[in-house]
This record gives structure tokens, sequence and C-alpha cells, in this order.
């Protein structure tokens, strides 16, 4: 294995072997060439600045010496070296101009990785991995036995690792096969250049974006884009895709898709792995923009393709879009297009299918995409990690479109078929559970519910107790176990993240057997408040439904509380209704957590409570006073009448009128709790007296008064604790 090649310690002015045969480019630029808005019709494959170099001689007519899809200002070329030699290199320790990373542009370990040994100077493009990228085909402008672009490769040394970084060989050009020797009843394209039954595709011409289908780990088909005019081709006027198909132990010539290609530029084939459908670019009239992309399906017992069909301006818009291909379950189309909005010129972009389109395409974002072309983008067989090519600053950089290895994006996450296997025993006994477990697997709103088999002795012992179900990767689920007797187990399957098909998720659980605790009683302490102000309702009723539906009514002092007598684990409602307020009933389970009972009434829609006439509703109701004052705002008279009506109807009710005050007294503190008590007594005595101007009996009316002893809010501000300036009632057996 050949040690990869540091760029950065190459020369400024390092050339390219005189033997290849180029056509002169630019000199470096600090900034990326503007792309045309509108390609030439050719094959798209961008070129990367980088140090002018000189061809010796030029064998092909100028159109096919051009770098397919960019147009660029010609350039006066240096003077050619002597071509019968290499061309020396200057030691120099300076960076190449396009190689400088900008000081904002750490790389980080999960940034694209320069493949430094698969790259060159020339553009290296299309990268197209195999069997689990223990290949990798791609498209370079290398020097070679031929000119021109051609398909190469390289062989990953360490591939069994899926985790680890791989190992490339030195690439060469391309042929069949990759793995064994030759066959003597291959096709031979060229005797004279290649061993015996091995089968090539390489002109002196342009051969690129490869797509092979494959049949276990032979190849059966291979796509790529070329011309008519390269190695004596059939074909259209434009660029074609062609093919080339693996029968009878033998490999076809390279045959041009005539109903598909047409006198315009149609090329970058992704054919799926099951040679049913093909995606590709073309810049045929009819399109949305410059470069568009077109699908059709093949007619299996014919072999013939469909007319294509435009994939429509959700995918295709005014710009170009280029180097389509589709994930393994068919969810999501990826490309790169020039298109308004990206990161730099070429970015690569997402689309889902949604079940009757591709929706509009997402930008991937950083670290795909960069400030200049980032395209062909292709996931490995697991879908663990991507290729592309891009020609941004990096400090690996060749000098042109660079091929990188990415770990697979989320977006790109393919969500897979798993199995679940479960066994359930008893964590006190370590052994299989003696009954069936029901199991619930949630996943947002659904829920598959299956019930574990077990095995058992002729003597009826459980030998096993298990489940199994299918699953799928890219979710996270909620798994619960249930069995009587055992205390509910629940825990949470992450299957995110990328995981090859066919995994098995192999787990046990076990189910802790329920002990009894013993029994108790006890009474549990609750409060009956107003919703809106958090007050205590003393008039309210409190009942207790326990799970057989026996009611038990509960007592309320005072200051709205009850207390709830339980027992352990038992279930029970409490149904709460208080004049002047809408009734509500709360469901509990006694814990020893449970520690009190708060119900919340909200007012009905008379804010009076007493209007309906309810004798219950005295307790609920208060007279609000002034700050130091024992009169009664004529605001609250209206409460003192109803109260009053309610006792000449019902004349067996006795009240205790109970007078309060706030703690806002601003004389001696000595003095202070006297004070209160006077004026609290004032202002039950102002209500007793109005009572009895209004027709009721002095003999039942008792008047006590509280001082500030009884806050409703314990605070001395005036304004806060206005609430506590008040009378309330209390109804006397």
């Amino acid at each position: 294995m050949l040690l990869p090649v540091d760029s950065r310690s190459a020369p400024v002015n390092n050339k390219p072997p005189a033997t290849q045969t180029k056509k002169p480019v630019k000199k470096p630029e600090k900034k990326p060439v503007k792309k045309p808005a509108k390609p030439p019709a050719t094959q798209k494959t961008p070129v990367k600045q980088t140090p002018t170099v000189t061809k010796p001689t030029a064998k092909k007519p100028e159109a096919a010496e051009t770098l397919p899809g960019k147009t660029e200002k010609p350039v006066e070329a240096e003077k050619a070296p002597d071509s019968t030699k290499p061309v020396e290199k200057e030691p120099d320790t300076a960076k190449p101009v396009d190689t400088v990373i900008e000081p904002d542009s750490i790389l980080a370990d999960d940034e694209p990785a320069n493949q430094m040994v698969l790259n060159h100077p020339w553009d290296d493009y299309a990268p197209l991995p195999l069997l689990h990228e223990r290949f990798l085909v791609f498209q370079s402008a290398r020097p070679g036995s031929t000119e021109g672009h051609d398909l190469w490769y390289s062989h990953n040394a360490n591939y069994r690792d899926r985790t680890g970084r791989p190992q490339w060989s030195v690439p060469l050009p391309f042929a069949f096969p990759l793995i064994g020797n030759p066959s003597d009843t291959m096709q031979v394209q060229k005797p004279a250049e290649n061993p015996p039954g091995q089968f090539s595709v390489n002109s002196d011409g342009f051969e690129g974006h490869p797509s092979i289908v494959m049949v276990g780990s032979k190849p059966v088909e291979i796509y790529l884009t070329s011309r008519r005019a390269e190695g004596g081709r059939q074909g259209y006027a434009g660029l074609n895709i062609y093919y080339a198909r693996y029968r009878n132990n033998r490999w076809s010539e390279l045959m041009h898709i005539n109903e598909i290609n047409g006198d315009y530029d149609d090329r970058m084939a992704y054919v799926t792995p099951d040679g049913k459908r093909m995606f590709f670019v073309s810049n045929r009239p009819g399109g949305y923009g410059g470069d568009d992309i077109y699908y059709t399906e093949r007619d299996m017992r014919t072999g013939l393709w469909a007319s294509p069909i435009n994939l429509g301006p959700l995918v295709n818009g005014p710009d170009d879009e280029i180097t389509p291909f589709l994930t393994a379950n068919g969810q999501k189309l990826v490309f790169s297009s020039n298109r308004k909005g990206g990161l730099g010129g070429f970015d690569i972009y997402i689309s889902h299918w949604n079940g009757l389109e591709f929706e509009m395409p997402l930008n991937a974002g950083r670290p795909f995409n960069s400030e200049r072309d980032d395209e062909a983008f292709k996931l490995t067989d697991d879908g663990m990690w991507g290729y592309f090519s891009s020609d941004r600053r990096h400090t690996d950089a060749k000098g042109r479109f660079d091929i990188y290895r990415v770990a697979v994006p989320t977006e790109l996450i393919e969500s897979v078929k798993l199995t679940l296997t479960g066994r359930i025993l008893d964590a006190s006994s370590r052994l299989p559970l003696g009954m069936d477990a029901t199991i619930h697997i949630d996943f947002e709103l659904m829920t598959k519910v299956i019930t574990s088999k077990r095995r058992v002795k002729n003597d009826g012992e459980t030998i096993e107790n298990n489940f199994t179900t299918d699953l799928y990767t890219g979710r996270s689920y909620r798994l619960r176990i249930s069995a009587p007797g055992y205390q509910p187990y629940q825990t949470v399957l992450d299957y995110r993240g990328v995981i090859p098909a066919g995994r098995k998720d192999e787990r046990i659980f076990y189910l802790e057997p329920i002990r009894k605790e013993a029994t108790y009683e006890r009474r549990l302490a609750g409060i009956v408040v107003d919703d809106a102000t958090g007050l205590p309702l003393p008039g309210s009723t409190i009942t207790k439904r326990e799970a057989d539906g026996t009611a038990v009514p509960l007592d309320v002092n005072a200051e709205g509380r009850f207390a709830v007598p339980v027992r352990n684990d038992e279930r029970f409602a409490i149904m709460a209704s208080s004049p002047g307020y809408v009734s509500q009933e709360q469901s509990f389970t006694e814990t020893k957590e449970l520690k009190e009972i708060v119900i919340r009434l909200k007012a009905g829609k008379d804010t009076n409570p007493c209007e309906a006439g309810d004798p219950q509703c005295i307790g609920n109701e208060r007279i609000y006073f002034d700050l130091n004052s024992a009169v009664i705002k004529e605001s609250e008279m209206k409460k003192l009448r109803a109260i009053a009506r309610i006792m000449q109807s019902n004349t067996g009710i006795r009240i205790e009128i109970q007078g309060h005050t706030d703690l806002t007294y601003r004389g001696p503190e000595t003095k202070s709790h006297t004070y209160n008590q006077k004026l609290s007594l004032d202002r039950a005595n102002a209500v007793k007296q109005r009572l009895i101007e209004l027709g009721i009996a002095a003999d039942r009316l008792i008047v006590r008064g509280y001082s500030y002893d009884r806050p409703l809010i314990p605070v001395k501000d005036a304004v806060k604790g206005a609430i506590n300036r008040r009378v309330e009632f209390k109804k006397i057996d």
C-alpha cells in the first residue's frame, strides 16, 4: 500500500506529467471563478483553477479537449516542457494558493475528508462506491494510457472496518473484472492494450459518470456518459448515455440508449440497484432551466426504457440541476444545483418523496456544501458513508475537483427494518416468566401490541418466554411490558443513527415481582378554594366516592379544609360543589407521595354566590371594607340583602358574624392588637345592625371579632392586604 501524497508539501508550480493532453487553464486566484448563468451544452465536470500547465501536442479536436461543463476565457499557455521527460518538481515549501484555509474554517473530525490517495492535480469526479466501499470507481482527467476524462478505480484494503478510514490503493484505469482474473470469454475491447479477457470502456475521448448495476458481488450492467465520436461509438450529436451488459459470460459492446438520447446533452445517469429506474440530466427543450433532472423506468421484459419525464418545477428550476442520486429506499433524491440561496456555486440538495412527488429540495448545508462547487454525492451500500466531489479550499486539496468522504448526514439516514428479540425473566429468580406478558411498543401516535410466547416442559415448567417483532431504524420507540403480579417495565428503544439493514437487537428484560406492603389507613388533608383568587370556600360540599360507588360526605371547616379517610393503593374520587361555582369531580389513587388534595372551583356566571338562594352559600360570602373603616359600602349591600332573603326563607338558620382586619395599623406596637380587635368587632356589629334592619332577629346573629389573627394573605401592605379587611359568615347548627 503506497502512502498518500501530502499535497500541502507540493510546489506551487507543480505540473502534471507532460504526457497529459490538456488545454491550458487559468492561473490560480484567491476567489473561485464565477459560474455562467447557463453552462454550455457539454458534460458537467467543473474545473477548479490550478497553476497553468502546457500541452506538448494536441491530438484531439478543440471541442473534445475542453473540460466539459465549464466556460473559461482562453489564456496564453506557458512554454511547453520537453515531452520526452517527466516534469521535474522543484523543492518548495509554499502551499498552492487554492489550498489556503480561511481563518474561520478549522476542520472538525466530522468534516469531509479528502481522499488524498485517490486524488490528482487534475479533476477527480463522480465517485461511485461499490460492495460496501470495497471499490471506488470514479472519473478522472489524470494522465493514463488514454487521453481525456476516463474511468478509474481503487481498492480499499480496510473495507471490512465500516467505521474506520479506508486504505485505498493507487488508482488504476477502470476495467472489469474488479475481483478475480479475466475470463477468456469476456469481450476484449482493445486486445492490444488490455490483458486477454479484460473489459474496458476508456478511450481517448470522454468517459464519465459511471453507474453500475450489481447482482450480489458481480456487475451485470455499466452506464456512463460519452460522445459518439469517441471510440467509433454510435449516438447523437450531444453527450449520450451508454451502457454495456454482461450476458453469457461476456460483456457487450457499449451501446447508446436510443429511446433516451437525443441531439442535446443527455448524461449523468444514475440507475437504481434493481436496474428498473434511471435518473439523468438533460438540457433538451421543454425543461425549466439549463440542465434539468429527468426520470424513466425500464420494461424488464423488453429491456426498453420509457419516455423520460421531467421531475417538475419543485426539483428543477431556472438554473441547473445535475448529478442525481436516489437513496436505497427511494425516499430521498440527492442532487447538486447552482440555484440562488446556496452557499457557493453548485450545492448539494435533498428532496423527499412524499408518495406523489419529490418535495421542495432542502440545502444540505455545511459541512457538505462550501463556498465553491460540491457535486455528485453518493452513499455506500450500507448508507454509512457519503462520497462527493468538490473544488473547495481544503488543506489536502490537490488543486482541482477532489473526492471527499463524509459520515452520512442525518437527513440521508435510511430507515431499514430490524428485528427485536426479547427474553422476559423474573428479576428475583432470573428464570423465565411463568406467564405470558403483554408488550406495548409506542411510536408517535401508533402503538403495536404483542404477547410473549412461553415454551414449557411436560411438567408445566416454563423454560422460555420470548417475543420477536420487526421495527424500523431512524425511530425512537417506547417499550412497555406488563404481566400480572409484576411491576410494569418500560424503556426507550433508540434506533436513530446509521444502522445497517438486517441487524437484530437481542435483549433480556427483567420484571420485578410486586411485593405487597402492609395495609394502612390515614386521613389525607384537602382544601377547596376559588380558582381565580385562591381563597378558601368554606361553604362547599365535599363528597368522597369510593371504588364501589359508595358516597361518603366529608366535613368542610371554616377555612375550607377537609380530611379524606384513605387506604393504601385505594382509588377514589372527590366531588366538590359550592354555591356560585361550577361543580367538579377529580380521581385519585392513594400513594405515600400524595400529600394534599387541592380542589379549585371556577366561579359560575353569577358573581354573587347567594343570588340563587342556596343556604350553603353563606359560608362563601364576604363583606369588604375600606382601610380603618367599619362603614358598609353600598356595593356590598347586595350581598347582605341576599343573605337576609335566605335567612327569612330558612328560619332555623343562625349565623356567626366574624369581623377581621389587615396588618397595617400605624400606631404604637403595644396598642396594635387592641385597636384592630375593636375595629373587627365594629365591622361585625355594623353587619349585624344592617341584617336586623333587613328583618333578621337579633337572637339569630352572633358577633365575633378576630383582629388581624386570621388573615387570608399574611402581608402588611395596605393594597395587597385589602382582602383581609372583611366580614365572613359561619352557619351555626
